[in-house]
């Protein structure tokens, strides 16, 4: 009989999550295009430049590619964002 139970249950969540939002919204969209940005200006930096050793092959292009694949992209993914407040959860003035 539990088992009944728990199949139903999960049959309850598959319509609510194919019926539901997407996983991402337009902020979580935004952040990852901000760090596709970044990554491809980065290799654009890393082409135009002439030398093999120097600053920005050696220091400033490693730095860019991490913020952009492991700190910017991920966090595009993972955002939340805020969560909205109704009425009814604040006290009512008097």
């Amino acid at each position: 009989m539990a088992r009944a139970v728990k199949s139903r249950r999960t049959e309850r969540q598959r319509k609510t999550k194919m019926q539901g939002e997407l996983p991402l919204n337009r902020t979580n969209y935004m952040i990852i295009i901000v760090g596709a940005v970044l990554i491809i200006a980065t290799y654009i930096l890393l082409a135009t430049n002439n030398t093999v050793y120097g600053f920005i092959p050696l220091d400033l292009v490693p730095i860019l590619l991490f913020v952009g694949y492991i700190v910017i992209v991920p966090i595009g993914i993972m955002y939340k964002g805020k969560k909205k407040q109704t009425n009814q959860t604040q006290a009512p003035a008097k």
